[in-house]
């Protein structure tokens, strides 16, 4: 009687402990944020860095194409148009994203604030509920453990990137998982949880099921009280072994709805390039490290490259030192814990296997992105240690022993952290190596976080342990971990929460004029050039994901799922694209206006703001059978477009020249460079180049160099300024002059560090007199959609003649698309070819084109997700083994059996 009221007693405790464990660090994250004057405690909000450019117009358009009926699997708000399911997994899965549905689009920051706090919060209820199943201890120093993780350096780094933290909620999950597989031999919370973690986010689902092979290794081997061979310990756990591999591949089956569609997506990107330099056995970092067990020791300022986030409170720390220093825990286990903290610690270090660790790709920021693995690892230690009641069982030199040890690793990091960046940025100057050494912590931090570790020392090796001691140290570990969060944010620019409800109202308005979100049997894109959200941002805004912010069809796009292919094809025509995660809308033509089926371009900037253009011609149009043939060059924008013109029978000059007159060299004054950007290198001497041009057309006038010799930023057309909306220094991408009639005498400067290959930029005019006769002609020849089409499905009818017997159809190339004309399936021949030289070489598939007979063609065209089918199977069929499994394992097994058998 009395054992059951002891457990009713532990129980009643329990759940006044998880309750503290999620209000915690939710009233820390409320603090925080009520400190920043976020949303809605203040009126910033979070729209910077990823999340003001990706994560929030995403969850807009999930929001807005769910509520509106008009959710599809392909997007033609994605660039130019991509399949929709890698862009889910990799940035929105998650059910706590189920809030966006509760608000308005112009709120949708508030509810990304709330999104934010509440996962955070159930990080640190997940962490407590491992903490007392996998220990089977209660009690409110739990608070201490999960609230350390919930709020550990990796969370306050990386906070914004709300999809890594779905991660960090599984984790405790799968790791008590994998206690109850190898104790009881019960693999179903082990199974549904990495499966939760996969599905919610594989990327660092992938991360957890390697974590998952070292801590099942490190408990099966921890379950043998002294060494023993590697055979003996298989023999004694084949079962634990089998139901690892077997709930491993069900968790990896039941997660296939969305692995093997992603993967074939992701694929497409280019994140597939190989670089050797990655996967070299070279260190990443040094000693330094340890500087980041202190207090406020990485902040936004260094997030593109820093050394890994270890802080997890001083207390935490100490306790982790405790655990090698107490006499209570043997030697045996301190050596596998050892062991086990090295080989993850060797994830974050050494290059080859923290590539291995992030998918086999360096991240582009944001580094160290598996370090919540180690901090993991060591609050399980220092909670181990806590168990042993130091206080007690520690005598008083192996106290000063623990203090000893851990001032001397602060010290001899921050100290370290003043010298080895330096050397390594000297020795082997780098972008990162320079980014490295600026991220490095003030020296002045270590007389905090020795302050710290001395106050924390007193509280933890009192004798008498009462509750008012262990509210101290709470107090102390919420202020800590409170202001590393808060000295974390160091840096953000945060967004205007009033301004960006004005403002989206404001483009919305816009937008509609033109009737861009609403779906149109002759689809249309649009350029939105220059939205008016832009200032309700602090920091730069490229406006790369307007389309999905505002749900119209555009073709710019920024994203870790963005379809290389694509880019390179649009790059190819000149648009700016600095990278393989984004394309923009600058660069345009009248003829890419055409080859895009852009209909309106809109640019807030300007008056008047919406202009409809009659380069417009539909979303498809027969062509000549030669523009399949034809190959776009890579860094000859210009030029490509003169071979598409050619191919498509426009009339001659169509693009037209300029006549150089006069060209003039001179060193580059200080006002010349007034206007360039001090991230823009230019190292060395640098001259001013002006070009005397006489146009030979009317029309736009536009800009190339091949060469990269230009810096846009510097750009003046007749002594006036003239640089570009978004930073192009240092990239190829054509400029645009604007109108000019023939005969036009003009003056083109631009600073340069080579004015000898400055005589290769192109400069030429788009006559718009001979340009829209070739318009008028493919108009003629259009594809003409049919009301009942939609977004996955395209129904219309074009006509067909001897020369020109192709259908052109402004949609890439990519799997998944299959076509059928009058009914009958035909293959789809790529038009126009892309090519790329940077990172690395290689040929791509173009856009779609459809063979057409002479006459009249019913054309259909349609989308069904690579892998899609397949993937949800595998995943059906895995999802019936495992009830098969877990009701004949676990449901009927009783649990009494297996502790008998241990």
């Amino acid at each position: 009687m009395k054992q059951q009221r002891n457990t009713l007693a532990a129980l009643r405790v329990s759940r006044w402990v998880y309750l503290g464990a999620f209000f915690v660090p939710l009233a820390i994250m409320v603090v925080i944020f009520w400190q920043l004057k976020i949303t809605p405690f203040g009126n910033r909000n979070l729209m910077f860095s990823d999340m003001g450019a990706q994560y929030v117009p995403i969850l807009e358009y999930l929001r807005s194409t769910v509520t509106t009926g008009q959710f599809h699997l392909f997007s033609f708000s994605l660039g130019t148009g991509s399949g929709i399911i890698p862009l889910l997994t990799y940035y929105v899965i998650s059910p706590f994203n189920l809030l966006i549905f509760l608000f308005p689009a112009a709120k949708l920051p508030l509810a990304v604030t709330w999104i934010i706090i509440l996962k955070i919060s159930t990080i640190g209820l997940t962490m407590a509920i491992f903490i007392r199943h996998a220990f089977l201890r209660s009690g409110w120093s739990l608070i201490l453990f999960s609230t350390a993780f919930s709020l550990c350096g990796f969370t306050a780094m990386y906070f914004y990137d709300m999809m890594w933290l779905d991660a960090l909620i599984w984790l405790p999950l799968v790791a008590l998982g994998l206690h109850r597989l190898v104790s009881l031999h019960h693999y179903g919370l082990y199974t549904l949880s990495l499966t939760a973690t996969i599905i919610s986010n594989y990327y660092m689902g992938y991360m957890t099921c390697l974590f998952s092979v070292m801590y099942f290794i490190y408990l099966v081997v921890e379950h043998q009280p002294t060494a023993t061979p590697f055979k003996e310990v298989w023999r004694m756990h084949w079962a634990a072994i089998r139901q690892f591999l077997i709930g491993s591949v069900l968790a990896g089956g039941m997660a296939m709805i969305v692995l093997i569609p992603t993967a074939l997506g992701m694929l497409l990107t280019g994140k597939s390039t190989v670089f050797i330099n990655n996967y070299l056995p070279t260190p990443l970092f040094g000693p330094e490290v340890l500087a980041q067990f202190g207090l406020g020791s990485s902040n936004y300022v260094t997030h593109l490259y820093h050394a890994p986030s270890l802080f997890m409170g001083t207390l935490m720390f100490l306790l982790l030192i405790v655990y090698f220093v107490s006499p209570k825990i043997l030697a045996v286990e301190k050596r596998r814990t050892m062991w086990l903290l090295i080989t993850m610690g060797l994830g974050l270090l050494i290059t080859l296997f923290n590539t291995a660790w992030h998918m086999f790709q360096q991240p582009a920021g944001f580094p160290f992105r598996n370090v919540y693995f180690f901090t993991f690892l060591a609050l399980t230690a220092a909670y181990r240690a806590w168990q042993t009641r130091p206080s007690q069982t520690m005598n008083d030199p192996q106290k000063v022993l623990a203090l000893v040890w851990a001032a001397g690793l602060l010290t001899i990091g921050y100290l370290s952290a003043q010298v080895i960046p330096r050397i390594w940025a000297r020795a082997l100057p780098s972008y990162n190596n320079d980014l490295y050494l600026q991220s490095q912590p003030e020296f002045h931090l270590l007389w905090l976080s020795l302050a710290l570790l001395l106050v924390n020392t007193m509280l933890l090796f009192i004798s008498e342990w009462r509750p008012i001691r262990i509210g101290l140290m709470g107090i102390i570990i919420s202020f800590e971990l409170g202001g590393n969060f808060l000295a974390a944010t160091h840096g953000i620019s945060f967004g205007s929460q009033t301004q960006f409800e004005k403002y989206y109202q404001k483009d919305a308005a816009m937008l509609s004029k033109v009737t861009a979100t609403r779906r149109k049997p002759n689809l249309h894109r649009i350029e939105f050039l220059h939205s008016q959200i832009g200032a309700a941002y602090s920091g730069a805004y490229n406006h790369y994901n307007d389309s999905l912010l505002y749900g119209y069809a555009g073709n710019s796009s920024y994203s870790s799922t963005l379809i290389e292919q694509a880019r390179v094809f649009q790059h190819d025509l000149g648009y700016f694209s600095p990278n393989v995660r984004r394309i923009s809308s600058q660069g345009y033509t009248h003829l890419t206006d055409t080859l895009f089926g852009i209909k309106y371009r809109l640019n807030a900037n300007k008056k008047p703001a919406v202009n409809a253009l009659n380069s417009y011609a539909g979303i498809g149009f027969a062509v000549p059978d030669k523009l399949a043939q034809l190959k776009l060059a890579d860094q000859q924008a210009l030029t490509n477009q003169q071979r598409v013109l050619t191919a498509l029978g426009a009339p001659k000059d169509t693009l037209a020249p300029v006549s150089v007159l006069k060209v003039t060299t001179e060193r580059a004054s200080v006002s010349d460079l007034a206007a360039i950007p001090k991230r823009t290198q230019l190292p060395g001497p640098r001259y001013l180049q002006t070009f005397t041009v006489r146009v030979n057309a009317t029309g736009l006038l536009h800009g190339y160099s091949p060469s990269d010799t230009l810096t846009y930023s510097s750009l003046r057309v007749n002594g006036k300024k003239a640089k570009p909306l978004v930073n192009a220094d240092g990239f190829r991408y054509i400029i645009n002059f604007g109108e000019h009639t023939k005969g036009t005498v003009m003056t083109i400067s631009y600073v340069t560090q080579e004015p000898a290959a400055g005589y290769s930029n192109q400069f030429a005019t788009l006559n718009q007199a001979k340009y829209l006769q070739l318009v008028a002609s493919l108009k003629q020849q259009r594809y003409k959609l049919r009301v009942n089409s939609g977004v996955t499905w395209l129904s219309g009818d074009v006509t067909g003649t001897a020369d020109r017997k192709l259908l052109y159809v402004s949609i890439p190339d990519t799997p998944g698309w299959t076509a059928k004309v009058n009914g009958k399936p035909v293959a789809i021949k790529s038009v126009m070819h892309a090519e790329s030289l940077i990172p690395v070489k290689q040929t791509y598939q173009g856009m779609i084109g459809v063979p057409l007979k002479s006459g009249n063609n019913h054309v259909t065209l349609t989308y069904q997700t690579p892998g899609l089918k397949i993937g949800a199977l595998i995943s059906l069929l895995s999802g019936v083994l495992f009830l098969l499994f877990w009701f004949t394992v676990e449901w009927l097994r009783p649990v009494g059996k297996h502790h008998h058998k241990e």
